[in-house]
């Protein structure tokens, strides 16, 4: 791939938020190094914005929950001479009481969530400062400041993120880096039908469409924000959350998470 122009980098592209912020990215006349583990889908997409508007792309499937898998795009993104957007898409969830979990998918989640995020930022920030710019987005979500029976796992990796972020925010602000941790609420990206999570008719003022949430990312990335909740809605819970009372949280949040665990 050539350096000619800006080059934006994005993991779990091939549905969802990586989908949109692909669209957005190739819109605006970037590159794309885009990764997913659906290869069929990858190329997909990959010919569609090709088409579409005209820009060089290159795919690389990649498993994140694998290490491995992680430590070959760190490699790929360490050998890249520009670097203007990493965004970190990749994610899933599953319902489950902790007791329940198995290990080894915890280990798989948190490898995608965790391991992926702080290793490819990692690989991509040598390039960003070199350049004196950039703009890194992670996925993170609501959850990371709600947690809940059946979302352990889910939720406190999203949570170190959000902590994460910060502090990379905090160390790379002086290179004219942007950072943003994205907290989405319910989003309609196929994510929460794996989940076990359906958009019924009562709840559907709680949606956002994933096209809708990365515009909003990015006017909030314009405005220095570095956790951003996208929706009113999803504000007002992240207040709820945040400054009812322990015992009520644990109490109400208690009960509703329970029907899906």
């Amino acid at each position: 791939m050539g350096n000619k122009n800006k080059l934006a980098i994005i993991t779990g592209a091939t549905g969802g938020f990586g989908y949109s912020y692909a669209k957005h990215y190739a819109s605006s006349g970037y590159d794309l190094l885009l990764t997913a583990r659906d290869t069929p889908k990858l190329n997909a997409i990959s010919t569609e914005l090709r088409e579409k508007y005209n820009v060089a792309i290159e795919t690389v499937s990649a498993d994140l929950s694998l290490k491995k898998d992680i430590d070959m795009l760190a490699n790929r993104f360490v050998s890249l001479e520009r670097i203007d957007a990493l965004i970190n898409s990749a994610g899933y969830s599953e319902r489950s009481l902790f007791l329940n979990e198995d290990m080894e998918q915890v280990e798989s989640m948190l490898n995608v969530h965790i391991q992926s995020t702080i290793t490819l930022v990692h690989a991509v920030l040598p390039v960003m400062i070199k350049q004196r710019g950039g703009t890194i987005i992670t996925v993170s979500s609501l959850a990371a400041f709600a947690p809940a029976p059946g979302s352990s796992i889910y939720a406190s990796s999203k949570a170190l993120l959000n902590s994460f972020m910060q502090s990379v925010y905090m160390e790379v602000q002086q290179y004219n880096i942007k950072v943003q941790s994205l907290c989405p609420g319910l989003t309609h990206t196929g994510f929460h039908k794996g989940a076990g999570i359906e958009s019924v008719s009562k709840g559907k003022r709680l949606w956002m469409e994933a096209d809708e949430v990365v515009r909003a990312s990015f006017r909030a990335l314009k405005k220095g924000k570095v956790i951003y909740v996208p929706g009113s809605m999803n504000k007002v819970i992240r207040m709820l959350t945040q400054f009812s009372p322990r015992r009520w949280y644990y109490f109400f949040a208690g009960r509703i998470a329970r029907q899906f665990a």
